[in-house]
């Protein structure tokens, strides 16, 4: 069930600062905490351009924080971790690559002193996966990439950084339209309020590594799912990294990958669709520490999960085999 409050109720979310050394240079990370002490640590990255907030339904389900440590993070330049304080960082753009973002969680991971964390992103996030399962699979207990693919090129696009453009407005826009129709109007428009707070050219920076840095297609043998199991889970009204993306992907990976299509949601799930979210990664989470009997199945739909959807979406054209 979606969260309910009254006056002065005060959230079991607590938020710190730890400094975290990224190729070198000192960042002070923001991060926000939920869970036992002693609980499995969840590590949860946002999406591109985005912050911590887009996990805060997470943060605070109760089901999932007494058995989950659940920790989301501000990467550098987003939300309320600032740009390094040593570095005249505002002479150069500023981009992501594939070395710095995995170097960026690994190094989080230690600060915190994270022992067998599981890792789950988003877009971006999910994509990272694929590189952390490559060249950290001994650090992680598991990896859930959401809306991960081996590719994902055509999003680097220089007009995301324009002195014409209102980019704070063009970014959440360009975002509504990979979320689910019938996701809950109020969470669609709160994600896309999360990405009207991004600084500008983060969002493009960060697309640099989407559809520039990360690229799979030839080198998914190299991931190594068999070592560290990798849950690949990609919304139904995703055109970006379609459900079929994900099997092709985790198909290429071969043993220990596991491709789930979430049924009725999109691009942004954990913030666009909360409450049938979490029923969802529920499931997954399950798996990764075996509480669940049987195999994940191809499709979780609604039904599997006990959620009643208020309103039906247009069905998805599907491709032809």
């Amino acid at each position: 069930m979606a969260e309910t409050y009254q006056q002065g109720d005060v959230e079991p979310i607590d938020g710190s600062y730890v400094h975290v050394d990224v190729e070198g240079v000192d960042h002070r990370i923001y991060f926000e905490e939920n869970g036992p002490e002693d609980g499995i640590p969840l590590v949860c990255q946002h999406t591109a351009g985005n912050n911590c907030q887009e996990w805060r339904h997470l943060l605070t389900n109760e089901d999932i924080t007494e058995e989950f440590r659940v920790i989301a993070h501000d990467l550098p330049y987003h939300g309320k971790s600032v740009p390094p304080t040593t570095q005249e960082w505002w002479t150069d753009d500023y981009t992501m690559t594939a070395k710095r973002f995995t170097e960026t969680l690994v190094n989080l991971a230690d600060a915190l002193e994270l022992e067998d964390p599981i890792y789950m992103g988003s877009s971006m996030g999910g994509n990272i996966a694929l590189e952390l399962a490559d060249w950290y699979p001994e650090r992680f207990r598991a990896l859930i990439g959401l809306e991960c693919g081996a590719h994902s090129p055509g999003f680097y696009i220089d007009w995301l950084d324009h002195p014409e453009v209102n980019t704070t407005e063009v970014n959440a826009y360009a975002c509504w339209g990979l979320m689910a129709p019938q996701s809950p109007e109020q969470t669609r428009r709160e994600t896309m309020y999360l990405y009207e707070q991004g600084a500008t050219g983060v969002f493009k920076g960060d697309l640099y590594y989407y559809s520039v840095d990360h690229d799979y297609r030839d080198k998914l043998d190299q991931v190594n799912a068999d070592e560290c199991p990798l849950y690949i889970a990609n919304g139904e009204y995703d055109y970006l990294t379609t459900p079929e993306d994900g099997r092709q992907t985790a198909a290429g990976i071969g043993e220990g990958a596991t491709a789930i299509e979430f049924a009725e949601i999109g691009h942004f799930p954990m913030s666009e669709h909360p409450e049938l979210f979490n029923a969802y990664i529920q499931e997954v989470l399950a798996d990764v520490t075996g509480d669940r009997d049987e195999e994940l199945p191809d499709v979780l739909e609604p039904d599997d999960v006990g959620i009643e959807l208020h309103q039906q979406g247009p069905a998805r054209e599907k491709h032809a085999e």
